[in-house]
């Protein structure tokens, strides 16, 4: 399989959006273009390694970068086409996660155009999120420790969040471990027997289910444990505890079915408060572009 490289550098100073859509201009630099160009046999590669490609590099200028301003591209606005009419599509490897991000370099990767083409055009926009308590995209909750009710009412009707209490984890692992055996069961009526890939996946449920109980009886370790009728993961952009002096002192968590249990670098007190970062509405702005006749390398 060969594989050729080929560069292109160039800047392209586009201005986007007018001022009635948004106060400050978007200035999309395009950097440079890389093309890489694979033949031969690709049958054992990744797809990602297996498909010419070319990477376009662009400069985010124009508007502030930074952890509470942040910009992704907005993949379902894409049009991309080459001068014979094709359309381009964008390549993803399988850890491809599209982001916010405060750095302004961009990288977009698309499948390569056609040989005979000689130029692509580019239309799309870009999301800027810039969350604050005012528009809705940072929601901070305090004196929650105590608190035995949903700790998003009055925020968000469709979400519940409850903070649960060392003391009902016992019985939540009681019910988590007959939910697991009636899982179990289930599959051995559907297929006979549990695959190699199952019976690993049933072993790490119960291991996490009882290291849930042995966290909270560590003295030495510092947990909290939430239920939600959500993905966390999915429906915040970030969810961390912060001390009375506003140091984060969350490092991560661990999850199973609806109970997430995160970890602390201290014990929590009186004054703690979670901070969750979300993608709504009110904190996203859509700005858009378009590079015209971008020669390609």
């Amino acid at each position: 399989m060969n594989c050729i490289v080929r560069n292109f550098f160039l800047i392209i100073l586009i201005g986007m959006m007018g001022a009635n859509t948004f106060s400050q201009n978007l200035n999309l630099f395009l950097r440079n273009i890389e093309e890489k160009r694979i033949d031969g046999d690709t049958y054992q590669r990744s797809p990602f390694d297996s498909t010419s490609t070319i990477t376009l590099t662009t400069m985010v200028n124009g508007i502030r970068l930074n952890k509470n301003h942040l910009v992704k591209v907005n993949e379902e606005s894409l049009e991309v086409k080459d001068d014979k009419e094709n359309n381009l599509y964008l390549v993803k490897d399988v850890f491809y996660r599209n982001r916010y991000q405060s750095d302004k370099k961009l990288e977009l990767i698309f499948n390569a155009p056609a040989r005979q083409a000689s130029k692509i055009k580019i239309k799309g926009s870009l999301l800027y999120f810039t969350p604050t308590e005012q528009n809705k995209g940072k929601v901070i909750i305090h004196n929650f420790l105590d608190s035995k009710q949903n700790l998003f009412k009055g925020i968000d009707t469709e979400i519940e969040l409850t903070l649960i209490k060392d003391r009902e984890l016992i019985d939540i692992q009681k019910e988590m471990q007959k939910k697991i055996d009636k899982e179990v069961e289930k599959r051995k009526k559907e297929n006979g027997k549990l695959t190699e890939k199952e019976q690993e996946e049933v072993k790490l449920a119960r291991e996490w289910v009882n290291d849930m109980l042995r966290l909270v009886n560590n003295s030495s370790a510092h947990t909290l444990t939430f239920q939600s009728n959500i993905k966390i993961e999915d429906a915040f952009y970030s969810f961390k505890i912060f001390n009375v002096e506003g140091k984060s002192i969350s490092t991560g968590y661990n999850s199973v079915d609806n109970l997430y249990q995160y970890h602390l670098t201290e014990a929590p007190t009186e004054g703690c408060y979670i901070q969750i970062v979300r993608e709504v509405d009110t904190a996203v702005r859509e700005l858009e572009f378009e590079f015209k006749n971008v020669v390609l390398p």
